[in-house]
Order: C-alpha cells, then sequence, then structure tokens
C-alpha cells in the first residue's frame, strides 16, 4: 500500500493517530522513550485510557513551533521552508507522523525534512550539549529519543534528501537557536518498522497488554483498575511476585526504622531549642522552631486501594 499524505484535520487527526505508531511515540516501541511506557500506549491506542491531556509541555512545543520557525527563516532567509498541516502514513508498515515542516537550501540538494524542538536552556546543557559547561554554539549531540524521531519521519520521506532539527533554546533573558543536521540511518528505520511491527503484531492484533514498567506504569496501573471486583487469583508459581513481596517488606521495615530514628533526632534537637525560635550551628548552619498556624478545611471523601501485606488469606466475609 502506497504511503498516504491526509491533509491534517484536528477534528479526526487525534483518533486517526489511534490507528499508527507515530513517530513521536516510536522511541517507546524502540524501548527508547523519554515518556511513555508500551503499556501506557496500548491502553491509549485500545481506549483503555483516554489521550493524554493538554498540558504545559504539549502547549510549549506547539507555541514554540511557531518560534522556531521564525527565527529559522531569521537566520537562513535564503531558504523555502513550508510548514506542514498533513499526516503522513503507512497503513501496512502501522507508521505516520505529522512533520512539523520542510524546505529548501541553496547548498543543500532536494527537499528536507524540518522538525522543531522548544528546548529550555537549562536541558540543552544538561542533555544536548556535548560539553555542559561549555557554550550553548558548541558541539551538541541530540537525545537519542528526538533521532529516532526523525529516523522515523524519513522512513516515511524517501523522497527527502536531508533532515534537520531546528532548535529553539530559551533562557531567563535570552533566546538562542540552533540548527542541528541529523544524519540519515536506514539501519535505524529498519529498527523502527520490525519494533512498530512488533507492538502491533504481539499486544495490539492479539489484545496482549505489554508488561507494565514499576517505575512508569503507576499512573496508569491505577487508571486501570480503580476498584477491586472480591476474586482472588493464584500467584503461587510466580516467584517474582514473591520476590517483589520480600523487598518490599524489607523497604517498608527500613522506612519505618528511619521515621523512628528522624523522630529521635527530631526530639533531641528541639528540646536543645527550647523556647528559643533558631538556633546557629557550628558550620554556619541555621535550626529553625517557628510556630505555624494551618488554616481550616474541608477534605472531601476519597475512595482509593490500599496494597497491603497479609500473613495469610483472610477468610471471605459470611
Amino acid at each position: 500500500m502506497p504511503i498516504e499524505r491526509v491533509p491534517r484535520d484536528d477534528q479526526h487527526w487525534a483518533s486517526d493517530r489511534l490507528r499508527f505508531v507515530n513517530a513521536s511515540e516510536s522511541a517507546i516501541v524502540c524501548g527508547e522513550g523519554a515518556w511513555g511506557s508500551l503499556a501506557e500506549l496500548y491502553a491509549e491506542k485500545k481506549g483503555l485510557r483516554p489521550p493524554r491531556e493538554d498540558s504545559t509541555e504539549f502547549r510549549r512545543g506547539r507555541y514554540g513551533e511557531a518560534a522556531a520557525f521564525e527565527a529559522l527563516a531569521d537566520q537562513y532567509r535564503d531558504w523555502e521552508i513550508k510548514r506542514a498541516a498533513v499526516h503522513v502514513r503507512d497503513e501496512s508498515l502501522h507508521m505516520a507522523c505529522t512533520p512539523d515542516g520542510y524546505g529548501r537550501s541553496p547548498d543543500r540538494p532536494g527537499i528536507g525534512l524540518i522538525e522543531t524542538k522548544c528546548v529550555a536552556q537549562s536541558i540543552f546543557r544538561q542533555r544536548w550539549l556535548d560539553d555542559p559547561s561549555g557554550p550553548l554554539d558548541g558541539p551538541v549531540t541530540p537525545p537519542r529519543h528526538y533521532r529516532i524521531q526523525v529516523a522515523h519521519q524519513w522512513a516515511l520521506h524517501p523522497e527527502v534528501s536531508w533532515a534537520v532539527l531546528a532548535v529553539l533554546i530559551c533562557g531567563e533573558w535570552a533566546w538562542n537557536f540552533r540548527l542541528i543536521e541529523i544524519e540519515h540511518d536506514p539501519l535505524l528505520e529498519d529498527r523502527i518498522r520490525y519494533c512498530t511491527q512488533a507492538f502491533f503484531h504481539n499486544y495490539l492484533v492479539p489484545g496482549v497488554m505489554p508488561p507494565f514498567e514499576p517505575q512508569r506504569d503507576e499512573a496508569l496501573i491505577k487508571a486501570l483498575y480503580p476498584k477491586d471486583n472480591g476474586t482472588t487469583i493464584d500467584l503461587c508459581a510466580d516467584n517474582r511476585a514473591l520476590t517483589a513481596v520480600e523487598e518490599l517488606t524489607d523497604v517498608q521495615a527500613a522506612l519505618k526504622r528511619m521515621q523512628g530514628k528522624e523522630k529521635e533526632l527530631k526530639t533531641e534537637l528541639t528540646g536543645k531549642l527550647g523556647d528559643a525560635t533558631f538556633a546557629v550551628l557550628g558550620d554556619g548552619r541555621c535550626l529553625s522552631w517557628k510556630l505555624q498556624h494551618s488554616k481550616p478545611y474541608s477534605v472531601p471523601v476519597k475512595e482509593y486501594r490500599v496494597l497491603r501485606i497479609l500473613k495469610s488469606k483472610p477468610e471471605d466475609d459470611e
């Protein structure tokens, strides 16, 4: 099936995206996502949870895209630049993307892909610059998930000859602009195709939830299973479940010991302060023990599930 280019219609675009792995999701299926997990992506595609809500991060990206194109046009006035409003997709590969734009440059062959990013200066230093203490125009290596995103787009644009990241670096008092080349990587494109197919065939098509990632899926699990149904499942053969319970027991015991030690130390120090408000320490630091007043408020009733470790299964209620 040929690659389609469908004009982006915001009314249908969100639902159309659910049928594909999109460029911004590609790093997730490749196991290198900066956000999200396979289980979260599966739940969204299957309608088990609503799409990600608008957020300050999403708004920053939308607003910053326009500003990045302004900066690009200002810095490279001999370029032909066109912002894209198209959903590019390949039904047979289950892949799609919504490129930010295309460009032509006098010193480059053919058409190029333009992907914009709006990045805080501190993040650019920490995660982009090869030398975080160096100048903002120093050698740079874009984060892996952005390179995967561009490679995904390149796989759906066999006609393009080059690709760049147009990066707007936002500081408190000054904004800077960097144009970063992204090399064509056919091997990475092959990996993206393979991982996308595996995600569909192993999980989406048969309706099998991918394994949860404990570091990322806390909110997803609570959203998927807000209430218990009164049944009992058998985890006797699940050795990892037993190990996790033992580790949790050890962690909870350690936390309890630490909380007890914290209480002892606070009691010791407050006893030394007595009715004093402040105390100066030998290294120059200062302790403060001031009277504070809390404001009265009412707490709404909440309903939530609680995980406890019991010595044995409780008897069924009569």
